[in-house]
């Protein structure tokens, strides 16, 4: 699944374009690294997510089938880190 389509369907952006610019900024990496929003994205990666002053990672259990609810979104990862 294409990066900034998982950070929309997991509801860490209220819209894909959203994450494509976050990801686009380096707010918004993958395993630690700057890639493109269309770069693959697989169950057990790391998101870090630049929030204000600080930083929050997660983990990614599973890959979201279709649209999800913001609850049944937050049962998809788990939080690594948040700073």
């Amino acid at each position: 699944m294409r990066f900034d389509l998982a950070l929309f369907e997991l509801r860490l952006f209220k819209s894909r374009s959203q994450a494509s610019i976050a990801i686009q900024d380096g707010q918004a990496l993958l395993n630690g690294a700057l890639v493109k929003p269309s770069h693959g994205l697989r169950a057990g990666d790391r998101v870090t997510l630049a929030e204000g002053r600080g930083r929050r990672t997660i983990e990614i259990l599973e890959l979201p089938r279709g649209s999800l609810s913001r609850e049944a979104a937050r049962t998809l990862v788990r939080e690594v880190s948040s700073s």
